[in-house]
């Protein structure tokens, strides 16, 4: 099940909302608008209703980490429904819309990192933007005059911020590395100096783990989230404990990470998001009230204005649950199959694609570790081989294969035995595929499928089914360009290979279809030169050359005798310099393409004479 609730208020998929390349980090209501950020640089303003973008805005040059709407106040100022976000670039943006459009009017500059926290903060005259940043202080703006106001300093590394109704600032700290160990993340209360000068009252310890979020909590104070698993709801005043809600530990007895918080005002209702791929419902006594499981860790999740949240999630998505709209059975079940196929491949391990892209084990001495204790894991014989750095002796310790580790996955949500990664070169550059494979399965009806799917050359086909039977041979596949190895794992000795620049052919040769409408015109070009065709022989050519360019069709298309005699004429009659003159659209391009077609031993009979070399 992808949802399980122990309260009267059950919330249930409302919305799955798909644009963003790249994980989404930070969700905003502003005025009914689902305002998103995400890993790719880029916010999305969403119609939730038909689940598609309005808007999308490409202003950030690095991942955008905060959004919050503009305050009542700021709209009355700028005349304008708005919001401001934060991003890794390290500045501060105010959008506003105009003409059904946001638009940038300011960005504010003064953090020295990124900012991954945004709130407001009221005061008797004009409320200000709170910042916190990777640089370790809070920055509160002036917006009128998009002037720093004050800054709060000495905060161990990542902020997080939070302006109370009563005037006090909340910061949180992400701590320090201490080895292997984050230690001293802290909560700080601040009050007010003077309008431009706060003094620390009070610092707090309690969580065990960085302190990731703050948000407010109507008539008792505000709430925290940490790394530790923990939600604890606090006194307004003095940030005082009230009440603990504690993520369940996993299979290792760790707590998941809990990264984003949301409160909701109509039911009443903690919301947490955790990188362990739930979003999950608390009551303010301290009880988990609903689970609702993600195929994916979970960045962030908002309160909407409706009563709703929205989860930000590492796949990509934006999900909106209610309680207020009847069950969505389609998007229910979509949900639930999604979390069942990363269910499937987190028991699996890592993929073939995934080890592949692991640091050679051979050369894990040019890597030094971050801190004592760290674990990395290396490519080692085809599998994820965790070590653990040493400080004292400079040196990974091997701490054994990764349990779980296959070469099973799923592609296109079908699990499968192996998942064997693919690079294809195509004239728009190289693709990454993959192909999924059963043992047992006739690995030329697997490759046939695969050529139909990705519309590849069908002269590929024995090819790709006998990479897929090497690689299936010991059920997880080698990796390309790997030495071999025997049972104890120490490389093979075996002599050194002739290099040749040609072979094996690693990745599949692809012809661009642009050049050989080029060819017609090279071959007439040639043929005023020396005239060797006459006007039926470049009707034969033109025929043949309109026949090449349907690559997708080479499984079922023709080419007739006469069409192969002609292209054979001309490497029997021009001299060579034509017939082979080393540049692209020759008559020996031609010869290649021609020789890629399904009927071209059958159209070569009877035509070339066997002693013609």
């Amino acid at each position: 099940m992808a949802t399980s609730s122990t309260s009267g208020t059950t919330y249930s998929i409302a919305h799955a909302l798909t644009g963003h390349g790249g994980a989404v980090r930070a969700i905003a209501d502003v005025h009914g608008t689902v305002v998103t950020g995400a890993m790719d640089a880029t916010v999305l303003c969403w119609d939730v209703v038909s689940s598609a973008p309005k808007q999308s805005i490409y202003e950030h040059s690095h991942w955008v980490t905060a959004i919050v709407p503009l305050d009542a106040a700021h709209e009355a100022i700028l005349l304008s429904e708005g919001f401001a976000t934060g991003g890794m670039d390290t500045h501060v943006r105010i959008f506003t819309r105009s003409d059904g459009l946001y638009t940038c009017v300011a960005v504010l500059k003064g953090h020295s990192s990124g900012v991954i926290s945004l709130s407001w903060l009221q005061n008797p005259t004009t409320p200000q933007l709170l910042s916190g940043s990777w640089d370790g202080t809070c920055r509160g703006w002036d917006i009128a005059s998009q002037t720093c106001r004050f800054v709060l300093p000495d905060h161990e590394n990542g902020v997080c911020v939070l302006g109370l109704p009563n005037g006090v600032i909340a910061t949180g700290s992400t701590g320090k590395q201490q080895g292997n160990q984050v230690v001293d993340a802290r909560i700080r209360m601040w009050h007010a100096v003077s309008p431009t000068e706060y003094a620390l009252t009070r610092t707090l310890s309690d969580h065990q783990g960085p302190v990731r979020q703050l948000v407010q909590v109507d008539a008792i104070g505000f709430a925290s989230c940490s790394n530790d698993g923990s939600i604890k709801l606090r006194a307004a005043d003095d940030g005082a404990v009230l009440v603990t809600c504690q993520h369940p530990l996993n299979h290792e007895g760790k707590p998941g990470f809990v990264l984003g918080l949301a409160y909701l005002p109509q039911s009443q209702h903690l919301v947490s998001a955790s990188e362990d791929s739930t979003a999950r419902v608390w009551s303010l006594d301290g009880t988990c009230v609903q689970t609702i499981d993600h195929p994916s860790g979970l960045w962030c999740v908002s309160a909407l204005a409706n009563g709703d949240f929205a989860t930000g999630a590492e796949d990509k998505s934006v999900r909106v649950f209610s309680y207020r709209t009847p069950r969505n059975d389609a998007l229910e079940t979509a949900l639930a199959t999604q979390v069942a196929e990363a269910h499937v491949q987190a028991a699996r391990g890592p993929s073939a694609v995934e080890v592949e892209s692991l640091p050679p084990y051979d050369m894990r001495a040019s890597q030094v570790g971050k801190s004592d204790g760290m674990v990395q894991m290396f490519r080692r014989d085809n599998v994820a081989w965790a070590c653990q750095w040493s400080a004292v002796s400079g040196t990974w310790l091997d701490i054994g294969q990764v349990t779980g580790t296959g070469s099973g996955g799923v592609v296109d949500g079908e699990a499968y035995d192996m998942v064997i990664p693919v690079e294809i070169e195509t004239p728009s550059g190289v693709k990454k595929l993959e192909i999924g494979y059963n043992q047992g399965q006739n690995p030329f009806t697997v490759a046939q499928a695969f050529i139909d799917k990705h519309l590849l050359n069908p002269s590929y086909l024995k090819e790709i089914a006998d990479y897929i039977s090497d690689r299936s041979a010991n059920y997880q596949p080698p990796i390309l360009g790997d030495r071999s190895t025997s049972a104890s794992g120490a490389p093979a000795v075996s002599p050194a290979p002739v290099a040749s620049p040609y072979f094996p052919l690693r990745t599949y040769a692809t012809f661009d279809s642009a050049k050989i409408a080029k060819l017609l015109a090279t071959v007439e070009q040639f043929n005023t030169l020396h005239p060797v065709l006459e006007g039926t022989d470049l009707a034969q050519l033109g025929a043949l050359i309109t026949t090449l360019q349907q690559t997708s069709y080479y499984h079922s298309s023709t080419i007739t005798k006469s069409q192969v005699a002609t292209v054979w004429k001309l490497l029997d009659k021009w001299p060579p310099t034509h017939a082979f003159p080393g540049p692209p659209h020759s008559s020996q391009e031609l010869v290649e393409l021609v020789a890629l077609t399904k009927s071209f031993t059958a159209s070569c009979n009877g035509i070339v004479d066997p002693s013609w070399h």
